[in-house]
């Protein structure tokens, strides 16, 4: 569960147009609230086609399984079995005293100990610092002259308008400017607010880039959507950026907004993403409803895509290089995707 909850309180942070929509004023009943919740998403869920998921199907399925006599545990076994279907780390049920939060994306479940951030400070690097009110970690490769950053979110935080933390990415590019190469690692990042992800990638970009194509959902069929959105970054004014050789660290972990970031390096032609696919949840959260029971459900709303027409929902970012660490490597001080990295660009 703490896996789970990890990602979803990173991710939901990406929400660009968030609207509370109640349950109608139906009765608190399992059928009722089993009723709603199908009807909502058949009608505002952005990604049936996408994932090729016949959702009238699995109504006729987990449908027959709530009864009027149907427990509010069984309730919530149908509910979550149901929405497993759509493998989405974006889709988010939770129960009214908030003692159950269900994640319906599969990679979310895994454990999260391929990577560890305290084995890179204490065995990686040198001149080792942390800005960004903590969300940012970097320094010099041992025995390179390699940069090394690592962003553990792009949340909001507590302090300031919650973003300006994200400029703290400039001073850690200043002070690694003079490297040959430059790690980028987003693993384990998963995701947030779409704005402080523009900062810090901002920071590597030699130019404008149109990198997704986004559709909101309009109508109560699989395929209403309204017209195309750009989605674009642009270098910040006045602003130092790192154009040299870039290594992107990825792995399953890394979700929605770090995704985001991870297309934006794929334009980057001196960019290398290594590592493994990351997590595969690009649907912004557009809309959250309340059941009658009160159960509360987050879902997306909006179908992205590059600008090529390519959907990488249930997919991920897949890596230019394919490399990878187990538990085991982290348990014996090795981290096989930095180690990597650190060669390629040393070379």
């Amino acid at each position: 569960m703490k896996n789970i909850v990890t990602i979803i309180l990173a991710s939901v942070l990406i929400i660009g147009c968030e609207e509370k929509l109640l349950g109608p004023d139906a009765e608190n009943t399992p059928q009722a609230n089993f009723a709603i919740l199908w009807k909502t998403f058949d009608e505002k869920y952005s990604l049936f086609t996408a994932k090729q998921i016949n959702w009238d199907s699995l109504h006729a399925v987990y449908n027959e399984a709530v009864t009027p006599s149907t427990t509010d545990d069984q309730l919530w076994n149908v509910c979550t079995w149901l929405l497993s279907n759509l493998d989405d780390g974006h889709v988010v049920l939770i129960n009214r005293d908030v003692s159950k939060i269900f994640s319906a994306g599969k990679v979310g479940q895994r454990r999260m100990d391929d990577f560890s951030l305290d084995l890179i400070k204490q065995k990686f690097l040198t001149a080792c610092k942390v800005v960004g009110d903590g969300r940012v970690t970097y320094g010099r490769v041992n025995n390179s002259n390699i940069g090394y950053i690592h962003v553990s979110s792009f949340a909001a935080t507590t302090s300031g308008n919650g973003f300006d933390w994200a400029y703290d990415i400039d001073s850690a590019v200043a002070e690694l400017y003079d490297c040959d190469g430059m790690i980028v690692d987003l693993r384990n990042n998963g995701g947030g607010l779409r704005n402080t992800g523009d900062i810090i990638v901002s920071a590597f970009i030699d130019r404008e880039i149109t990198y997704l194509y986004q559709r909101l959902k309009t109508g109560p069929r699989h395929d209403d959507f309204g017209p195309i959105r750009e989605i674009s970054i642009s270098p910040r004014p006045n602003t130092k950026t790192y154009t040299k050789k870039i290594a992107l660290l990825t792995n399953r972990f890394s979700a929605s907004g770090s995704e985001y970031a991870a297309q934006v390096f794929k334009n980057l032609s001196y960019s290398t993403q290594i590592g493994d696919t990351t997590y595969g949840v690009f649907g912004e959260i557009t809309s959250n409803v309340e059941l009658p029971n009160g159960w509360v459900f987050w879902f997306p709303c909006t179908l992205t895509t590059t600008p090529d027409g390519v959907c990488h929902e249930g997919v991920g970012i897949i890596p230019d290089r394919l490399v990878e660490n187990t538990a085991r490597d982290i348990a014996a001080g090795r981290d096989n995707v930095l180690t990597y990295a650190t060669n390629f660009l040393s070379h």
